[in-house]
Formats: structure tokens, C-alpha cells, sequence
């Protein structure tokens, strides 16, 4: 499976969609290094980059839902915590060695969830935040 950026994902919010476009890179580095068996040491920092990375690129959607009062919040925040937690649960199975099934799982799961997520919640942020014209606000973090 090919991870990359599609055009149609895109929300028109500039901090937004520089954090997505970094996203899609690195789980695209992520799923090359797992198919093609390198180093648990460069597939462990890319968990690592993954899960610093989205923390802080769902603090920076979340303090952007909250400056807007934005209602579909809620909904949006359990999606991020669900994503955290299921990049957790796979880091800690590929600790245990499991390798095929693992790759498989990531650009199933991960990939195909973060897609929809970007097509659909995030699309609806961003069309939420260029209405209220706040996609220059400071609520960008440093990427």
C-alpha cells in the first residue's frame, strides 16, 4: 500500500495541512522501514516521532477548537485519543517481535483511519475555521 498525500485531503488551513502533510511522510517512512525489515532502532524513532508528533498536532487542533467553541469538539478530541492509543498498542506489538502482520495492521488501521479522520473530521474543522477566518491564528505549535 502506497502512503501519500492526496490533493482532495486538503483542509485550507496553513498550520493544518503543513502538520498533515509531515504526518504522511513519516508514516510513509514508517511503513517502508517495516516492509523492508530495517532496524528496530529506526522503526522505534519513527513510533517515537509518531507519537510526540500527533500529540502535539491534536493539542494544536484541540486549543484551535476550543479558541472557536467549535461543537463537533468532543467527537473530534475521542478520535485523536483513539489514534494515540492504537499507534501505542501497535508499538508495543512490534516490541514483541511480530513483523507481517504488524505492517499489515499499521497501513490498514493507521493509514486508512488518518485518511478518513483528515477527509472527513478535519475537513469539516478546517472549512469550520476559514469561515470564522481564524487559519492565520496562533494556535500553531512549531512543527
Amino acid at each position: 500500500m502506497m502512503v501519500r498525500w492526496k490533493e482532495q485531503l486538503s483542509t485550507g488551513v496553513w498550520w493544518q495541512e503543513k502538520q498533515h502533510r509531515e504526518l504522511f511522510a513519516r508514516f510513509a517512512k514508517l511503513v517502508a522501514a517495516m516492509e523492508h525489515g530495517r532496524g528496530r532502532e529506526e522503526i522505534e524513532e519513527l513510533y517515537e516521532f509518531m507519537e510526540n508528533y500527533l500529540g502535539r498536532h491534536f493539542q494544536a487542533e484541540e486549543a484551535a477548537m476550543d479558541r472557536i467553541g467549535y461543537s463537533g469538539k468532543r467527537a473530534h478530541a475521542a478520535e485523536h485519543r483513539k489514534l494515540l492509543e492504537e499507534i501505542t498498542a501497535l508499538r508495543a506489538e512490534f516490541e514483541t517481535g511480530a513483523r507481517l502482520s504488524l505492517v499489515l495492521k499499521v497501513q490498514r488501521r493507521i493509514i486508512d483511519w488518518f485518511m478518513n479522520h483528515i477527509g472527513n473530521m478535519d475537513k469539516s474543522l478546517g472549512s469550520y475555521l476559514r469561515a470564522e477566518d481564524l487559519k492565520h491564528q496562533q494556535v500553531v505549535v512549531n512543527c
